[in-house]
This record gives C-alpha cells, sequence and structure tokens, in this order.
C-alpha cells in the first residue's frame, strides 16, 4: 500500500522525507476520522518509517470521543506499526489547535511518551525539519 484517497483524507508514502504524509482535507464524520486513523496504521504497516507528518489545518476539533479511541484502540496499533516520531502542522483555529492538543498529548501519555512530536505552522518547514533530522542521521 503506497497510497490511499478518499474526499476527506489522502496519506502516502513520501520516500524523499521517508515519512508518511497525511493531509486531512476537511472536517470529518467519527466514522471518517476513524477510517482515516486506519488507513494510517495500514501504510505505516506497509512502509515501516516510524515516521508521520500529518497536515491537519483541515480538520477541524476531534470529538471526545473519537480523543478516547485515539488513545486505547489506535494508538496500541500505531504503535505495533512502529510509529516513533509525529510532525504536526497545525491549523491557527485556536478551539481546533486545543482539541489537537488534547489527542496528541493523550497519545504521548499513554504510550509512556515513547511518540517523539514536533509541531509546524506550514508544509514547508515540517519537510525541511524532517530533512535535516534524515541527513543528521545519515551523517551520524
Amino acid at each position: 500500500m503506497k497510497e490511499v484517497r478518499e474526499s476527506y483524507f489522502e496519506a502516502k508514502h513520501d520516500t524523499s522525507i521517508d515519512a508518511i504524509m497525511v493531509d486531512w482535507l476537511t472536517n470529518v464524520t467519527s466514522e471518517e476520522y476513524k477510517t482515516g486513523m486506519y488507513h494510517i496504521v495500514n501504510l505505516l504497516k506497509a512502509n515501516p518509517t516510524g515516521t508521520l507528518l500529518v497536515n491537519t489545518v483541515n480538520l477541524g476539533v476531534v470529538s471526545n470521543e473519537d480523543h478516547l479511541w485515539s488513545q486505547t484502540e489506535w494508538l496500541q496499533q500505531v504503535l505495533a506499526a512502529g510509529l516513533k516520531t509525529t510532525v504536526m502542522i497545525t491549523s491557527s483555529d485556536i478551539l481546533a489547535q486545543m482539541a489537537l492538543d488534547d489527542v496528541v498529548e493523550g497519545v504521548k501519555s499513554a504510550s509512556n511518551n515513547r511518540v517523539e512530536v514536533h509541531y509546524f505552522d506550514n508544509k514547508v518547514d515540517a519537510r525541511s525539519w524532517l530533512i535535516k533530522r534524515a541527513e543528521s542521521v545519515s551523517s551520524s
């Protein structure tokens, strides 16, 4: 599995940064959210990079129920698939940021801080950070 496209979600293995690149394209229903999150797990299993680049600018607010689901059911699956680093591109909408922060902090806590998380406000800076990280790892 190299790429997934839905009306609300796109994800693919980006070999140039060795990460699963995820774009949430619009506000989603609970079912769409969970389907997208399962796509992430499957892409990580098929392309074990350990890294996600997730654009949440258009995602909107994640419900409390989906927040809890992310910390319980989804988290164990994505950790088993090898997730180590998540790079987030966040919305300027304060409510969406607060909801996303709650989800991410819950995931970090539930995983005993095994997931490294970095925040950016645009895709260019996020990709640049991943490229620099890859260069520093390869030169070590």
